[in-house]
């Protein structure tokens, strides 16, 4: 259980998260934002709330079409640019405020956003975790979701059973998964779940709005492993993609977020010249294009698309600001006595 101290402070940068979103809207009618990148990261895409309330998918936020055309709509309609990895490359200027829409881990369901971005004549990258492609395989974060939910387990004892699994390998976890749940759990139950097959990926990649970027072979969160084991899953993964593809990924998105020194380095020395994070945060210009960029993004959510970012977009860090403020508050204490 929380000690009162760390219920405080919980509370004190959730009221500076919930004041973002609040000011949002307000703020960004007036302040430019043109020179920075905004990077935002989807996973699912459900035809309706109805397909969604299935329970078939870990919920991370999972977008209906509808509101995935809403966002696309709100930022065109803000004169954002949307743009791909290769472009950062090529050197971009600061007249106007640009926009990357990333998918993660590789659901056939974000087919869903091919003919949206068909549509607009804007592009996505969609970071693949290989190995699931390959064995047609379901994410073990979706099958520990849906069977718990059949189950009739609460949201957060779920939420808290995949969370203490990520502190492990994948083969643990594939292992956990086998003997919970049994061999048949790894097929996918439908569309909405699996991920995409290798013909998919190959024949999407002669679409121009769409680049297949790495996510590691296993999904592995790198942490937990040593520099030549991430080297290998980098590898792997960039072997299976290029052979279908033809093109060799140069981005890669860490699961989960997480890295290290140890994975910078290997990441670096598998030549990748752009990994994605999920810290929440704006990429400012000049965004260095000769050499490895570390680039932040924002999740996407379900609520209003001009809250998209809250507090971040504003340029500041809830848990950051709360710590000063209270910081300095001590210190008007201290003088005052």
């Amino acid at each position: 259980m929380k000690n009162v101290k760390t219920m405080v402070n919980d509370f004190g940068a959730a009221f500076f998260e919930k004041l973002g979103y609040l000011l949002n809207p307000v703020v960004l009618k007036f302040k430019s934002e043109n020179k920075q990148l905004l990077i935002f990261y989807f996973h699912g895409l459900f035809e309706s709330l109805k397909q969604k309330d299935l329970n078939l998918l870990y919920p991370q936020h999972n977008m209906t079409v509808e509101q995935f055309v809403e966002f696309i709509e709100y930022f065109l309609s803000h004169n954002y640019r949307f743009i791909l990895p290769k472009d950062l490359m090529q050197g971009l200027e600061n007249d106007q405020p640009y926009a990357m829409i990333t998918f993660d881990d590789g659901y056939f369901n974000n087919m869903l956003a091919i003919e949206i971005l068909n549509k607009y004549q804007i592009p996505a990258v969609f970071f693949i975790s290989t190995k699931n492609m390959v064995e047609n395989k379901s994410y073990w974060w979706d099958i520990i979701y849906k069977f718990r939910a059949k189950q009739g387990i609460s949201r957060e004892k779920i939420e808290q059973e995949i969370t203490s699994l990520k502190n492990f390998r994948y083969n643990y976890v594939d292992d956990y998964i086998l003997k919970t749940f049994g061999r048949d759990a790894f097929t996918p139950w439908s569309d909405i779940s699996r991920p995409f097959n290798s013909d998919e990926i190959k024949q999407l990649s002669s679409n121009p709005y769409v680049s297949f970027e790495n996510h590691t072979h296993n999904h592995s969160i790198l942490i937990n492993y040593n520099r030549e084991e991430i080297k290998e899953e980098l590898s792997v993964s960039n072997k299976i993609l290029f052979d279908l593809t033809g093109t060799l990924p140069i981005a890669i998105a860490f699961p989960n977020g997480n890295f290290n020194q140890t994975v910078l380095e290997a990441t670096i020395e598998e030549g990748f010249r752009y990994a994605f994070t999920t810290e929440p945060c704006q990429n400012l210009f000049p965004i260095e294009n000769n050499k490895f960029t570390i680039l932040s993004r924002y999740m996407t959510t379900t609520t209003d698309i001009d809250k998209f970012g809250g507090a971040c977009r504003l340029g500041y860090q809830p848990h950051a600001l709360y710590h000063d403020l209270k910081m300095h508050a001590k210190s008007i204490i201290k003088l005052n006595k």
